[in-house]
């Protein structure tokens, strides 16, 4: 085979690869309604998901009743008798400055086993956020949950219990997963916690979160014939962010399990597109498929106990890796040697320099630090041409999949380069050592050096990731392996120009490393949004400046042959996505405009928290206005907003009852009752500053003293947010010192503008939305009273 022949096949067997290892990572295509009853189908599951996403159903509102309502009548129908666990619950320990409440729901369907050694708990909730219908947050997860009782129903009983529970209000603070978790006599029974969420609208669903001691559950995710996608790289990830799901909850209580997720579509979460008409049914079909073979799968298995040993595990393809964590330093260290082994036997057979392979550890890291550097002027060059982007919260993009083709173009392009620039000078050291040095080392060596300072680089990391973080060793040890056993073998072979045999060798050894990498370089994109490509990119170029030389660096000139129409490639994907990100219907801007009244004053005020006003909330928040922080309404967001007065509506404030007020032994006990005569969805009630509070009851849930202590340190005052207030109002039971004044601000929250003066919803174009719950300030009213008792 010739070098040339050599090369296009090196070319082609890794595109193939690369084309293989996204099509085993995708999420499987939906089946239709008319799929064999025993199998999971996203077209039926599809019919309940258009009831539970027909709107948005907050925690208190009449559509969440009647989601509510619909998910008791349907299981009910499947021949389950449902449970609602209805009760007033706390998080305590959710935020160190505030402590959610609620009045939750929990719907349990519970499907008994023949000869049951446990419960295996399928969760995901049913409320949305008030700005979104929640189709797949978290309407895909319950959708797919009674899909999945259906197609149990149909086979024979299985061994184990399995408990259907659709949590109330994980969006206000996990507290319905607490509620059941802490305080339901069947949570103690539970051996396994199957949980399914959603951070975007479409996309595979991952398995990115085991609880510990997961060997054998990752074990048993193997077996059970799921399609799962899962990776240890994910959990050392999600273990370092702050996010948490109603996962977190059965974790706290001891329980251990599994947790899936969809992130594709990061711009819909939250969102007012967060409908049917912009969901992915394949997604729906991953969760539902995975459910249903891990609810057979462990449904029947005697759920013995397993020593408590932690796992890393990754795909390779179709299948799903799994060894001991307790392996990943020997695995490491095996690389690190194989690696060794390889440059000494490159440096004693001249093959390889000491300066060269310096020169070529060298260029792995240039690659990262030029590409990170390249991709973050990038994107700063894309939000200066397209200032819509620049107003996004998210720090993301609707048609993200072109600014990451563009970017990563953009990468390669910098890695080639940089690359290119490490062969000239070797080229030219070469020259400047004159003709002896040829002869010992021989012309077209160069690129092995690439490989081996790449391969030297990787093996490192992998050693050191295996003590600090194993379950992401993999990744830079198993490249690292393979490729130091094909360097090894191509510098066996002669010392003359390299062979098409020695050429397709080590594009051979970089197969698994584009298994093992190529999706996860999508997803990490995609998890850290475009805002951080940076971020992403300091793993990906690394990558990228081992694979290259693996498989291409013999070519010649590979600046101007590769990096730049690489780079203009990539100009052109940057430039095509600019001008596709324009706000409509289907893709509408962000804007924020709140309505707040001070009842004790009589004054009101309209709120911004957007970066640029847009024409629609400059009616009536200027672009000049000024901006402060507003804590006594927004207590818990973290910068300036935009202030303007408001006309003044006299809008019903919440009302504050004392029901009791006794003194002994020193402390003053107080009980008030804090009604919103609105029966606004969330009631916020933040203490004056220094209120020495000794203990707490809210809404006869006590409070620990460790929580208490956390609110009586807040600078400003120790705040609750209760959703779904009971009639009557929310009893609060507080202690303090005898003699002291307690000082309360109520603010009621409705998630709307209808009572605001001048109608402002109705007058928001229809390419623009409400800023999705969570990222900043959105459509909301707020009525605020503040007393003393």
């Amino acid at each position: 085979m010739s070098p040339r022949l050599a090369s296009l096949a090196a070319a082609v067997l890794t595109a193939l690869t690369a084309a293989l290892a996204l099509h085993f990572a995708s999420a499987p295509t939906a089946l239709p309604a008319t799929a064999p009853p025993e199998v999971f189908s996203a077209g039926r599951a599809r019919e309940h998901l258009a009831r539970i996403a027909a709107r948005p159903h907050p925690v208190g509102s009449q559509a969440h009743r009647e989601v509510r309502e619909y998910l008791v009548d349907t299981v009910r129908g499947l021949g389950v008798t449902p449970e609602v666990q209805a009760t007033a619950a706390i998080h305590p320990d959710m935020e160190e400055n505030s402590i959610p409440g609620a009045t939750v729901h929990n719907v349990l369907a519970h499907v008994k086993g023949q000869d049951s050694r446990g419960v295996i708990a399928i969760v995901a909730h049913y409320d949305s956020v008030p700005t979104s219908p929640g189709a797949s947050d978290d309407g895909a997860g319950v959708a797919a949950m009674l899909e999945t009782l259906r197609a149990l129903r149909t086979g024979p009983p299985l061994r184990n219990d399995v408990l259907f529970l659709f949590t109330d209000a994980e969006e206000t603070g996990l507290v319905g997963a607490r509620a059941f978790a802490f305080h339901h006599p069947l949570a103690e029974q539970v051996s396994v916690v199957l949980n399914f969420e959603a951070r975007g609208s479409h996309g595979p669903s991952l398995m990115f979160q085991p609880g510990p001691g997961n060997r054998w559950l990752i074990q048993h995710l193997a077996r059970s014939g799921a399609p799962a996608q899962a990776s240890s790289l994910f959990d050392e990830v999600y273990r370092r962010l702050q996010n948490d799901t109603d996962f977190t909850v059965f974790l706290q209580r001891g329980k251990t399990g599994l947790n899936f997720g969809f992130l594709d579509g990061f711009m819909r979460y939250h969102a007012r597109t967060d409908d049917l008409a912009h969901f992915g049914l394949d997604s729906l079909q991953h969760h539902g498929e995975v459910m249903l073979a891990l609810a057979r799968h462990l449904g029947d298995d005697a759920l013995e106990p397993a020593p408590p040993e932690d796992a890393v595990y990754f795909n390779a393809g179709p299948f799903l890796v799994h060894h001991a964590a307790s392996w990943a330093a020997p695995i490491a260290l095996l690389a690190l040697l194989a690696v060794v082994v390889a440059l000494v036997m490159g440096l004693r057979r001249g093959r390889l320099r000491a300066s060269g392979l310096t020169w070529g550890a060298g260029a792995v890291l240039a690659a990262a630090v030029a590409g990170a550097a390249a991709v973050q002027a990038a994107w700063w060059g894309v939000l200066r041409v397209d200032g819509g982007l620049g107003v996004l919260p998210q720090g993301d993009a609707y048609h993200g999949d072109l600014f990451i083709a563009g970017l990563l173009a953009l990468t390669l392009s910098t890695v080639v380069g940089v690359q290119a620039l490490f062969l000239r000078r070797a080229r030219v050291e070469e020259r400047v050592a004159g003709a002896g040095v040829q002869a010992r080392f021989p012309r077209g060596a160069l690129s092995e050096e690439l490989v081996a300072g790449a391969l030297a680089v990787w093996a490192v990391l992998g050693v050191a990731s295996a003590f600090v973080a194993p379950g992401l060793s993999y990744l830079f040890a198993v490249p690292a392996l393979f490729g130091a056993l094909a360097l090894g073998g191509r510098l066996r072979g002669s010392p003359e120009q390299p062979s098409a045999r020695g050429r397709l060798l080590l594009a051979v050894s970089a197969v698994p490393a584009l298994m093992l990498w190529v999706p996860q370089v999508l997803n990490l994109y995609v998890a850290l949004t475009l805002a951080l490509a940076p971020v992403a990119t300091l793993a990906v170029a690394p990558w990228l400046a081992l694979l290259w030389p693996q498989v291409f660096a013999p070519m010649a000139r590979p600046g101007r042959t590769v990096a730049l129409p690489v780079l203009a490639l990539a100009c052109v994907l940057l430039g095509v996505g600019v001008v596709r990100e324009r706000f409509d219907a289907s893709d509408p801007r962000p804007s924020s405009v709140a309505y707040a009244v001070d009842a004790n004053r009589g004054e009101a005020y309209w709120l911004s928290s957007d970066f640029e006003v847009d024409a629609w909330a400059s009616r009536f928040v200027s672009a000049d206005a000024p901006t402060r922080r507003l804590d006594s309404y927004l207590p818990r967001f973290w910068r300036d907003v935009r202030v303007a007065p408001a006309p003044h509506r006299p809008l019903p404030a919440p009302s504050v009852r004392v029901s009791r007020d006794e003194t002994r032994d020193g402390l003053r006990r107080l009980v008030l009752h804090v009604e919103s005569v609105e029966r606004a969805p969330l009631l916020q009630v933040r203490f004056g500053a220094g209120t020495p509070l000794r203990a707490l009851t809210i809404a006869g849930q006590p409070v620990d003293a460790s929580a208490v202590a956390r609110l009586r340190d807040v600078p400003g005052g120790g705040l609750l947010e209760y959703w779904d207030v009971p009639p009557g109002g929310l009893p609060l039971e507080l202690t303090v010192p005898e003699g002291t004044k307690v000082q309360l601000r109520a603010t009621a929250v409705r998630f709307d503008l209808d009572l605001a003066p001048g109608a402002p919803a109705a007058q928001r174009p229809e390419d623009t939305m409400p800023v999705p719950f969570g990222f900043a300030v959105t459509d909301e009213t707020l009525v605020s009273v503040t007393g003393e008792y």
